[in-house]
């Protein structure tokens, strides 16, 4: 029975850590915390995840400097991300459940650019997918407190939020390229160790000016808080693919997040999205779930056995 599949519970888990992030960091940012103070406590809060599956392998290290590259990059490029998505939340009028619909559109870029460097094949429910990013692209790049016009230049005033979420989208899918190439040398678990490193890298840069304790304790627990949700969620997704979850069924469910953030919303945050915002988040969620699927491999061409003993004679 499905519901008694451990990899589907993981998934669920997945799920939720990684839409929790999103509702705890924009509660962090409403407890007055700049978004660089909130990225500051993101990295410190995915430290203990991290040091805790390293010690799980007896701090040994896999030895790949390939690898350990590969999943640096990861944690750098997604550290860019995760700090863009924190300036997109801050910014006055950033709806958490738009910002999430559209930089979960990140696939749309995996996509595109395992095509055009990886040399993978596109698929015609990914071409639909594309089709249904772009329509959602259109929708959240247009302000809403700007009435509707077919006039173009009236029609085009773009929200203060769309460009820090736009960097996401880019960093988060270019990231989908680099998980690639880094477990193609080191496990899944190690790339994540390494992911971490390079968050930590970002430590120097978005140290506060002022003290801690000079913000609200309920605010800087959000921000560990963060940080600890989104390394357990890749923990979670990783537990899902070792317990049988298939990538093409696993990988869509969790990029569903955007859906827990929609519905929790308005209760949690006390946000509401505009009638075309909800068309745009709609079609954002479907294109997620054709982005992720993936190409099924081709099945070996069964030669029968009296066909491959005439070949041999033949030769013979």
């Amino acid at each position: 029975m499905i519901l008694k599949a451990r990899w589907l519970w993981y998934s669920v888990l997945c799920l939720l850590c990684f839409a929790a992030f999103l509702l705890v960091s924009k509660l962090g940012l409403k407890e007055g915390l700049p978004d660089a103070t909130m990225f500051f406590l993101f990295i410190w809060g995915s430290l203990p995840v991290a040091l805790a599956l390293f010690a799980s392998r007896r701090f040994r290290l896999e030895k790949s400097l390939r690898g350990a590259a590969h999943g640096t990059m990861i944690g750098l490029l997604g550290g860019a991300g995760q700090l863009a998505i924190l300036i997109a939340l801050a910014v006055p009028g950033g709806n958490t459940s738009v910002i999430s619909a559209l930089t979960g559109l990140y696939p749309m870029v995996t996509v595109v650019l395992a095509v055009l460097f990886l040399r993978e094949r596109l698929i015609a429910i990914q071409v639909i997918g594309l089709a249904f990013a772009t329509a959602a692209i259109v929708i959240f790049a247009r302000d809403p407190s700007v009435p509707f016009s077919f006039d173009w230049t009236t029609a085009t005033g773009v929200p203060g939020w769309f460009l820090p979420a736009a960097v996401v989208l880019v960093s988060w899918g270019v990231v989908g390229i680099f998980q690639k190439l880094a477990t193609n040398h080191i496990s899944a678990e190690f790339t994540l160790i390494w992911q971490t490193v390079g968050f930590c890298l970002f430590l120097p840069f978005v140290v506060p000016v002022e003290p801690l304790s000079a913000y609200p304790l309920r605010g800087v627990t959000y921000g560990l808080l963060a940080g600890a949700l989104t390394n357990l969620g890749s923990l979670f997704l990783f537990a899902a693919l070792r317990s049988g979850g298939k990538v093409a069924v696993v990988a869509p469910f969790c990029a569903l997040y955007p859906l827990i953030v929609v519905f929790l919303a308005p209760f949690v945050l006390e946000e509401s999205v505009t009638a075309l915002q909800g068309i745009g988040v709609l079609c954002a969620v479907v294109a997620i779930v054709l982005l992720s699927l993936e190409p099924q491999p081709e099945p070996p061409v069964h030669i029968p056995e009296e066909k491959r003993f005439r070949t041999k004679t033949l030769r013979a």
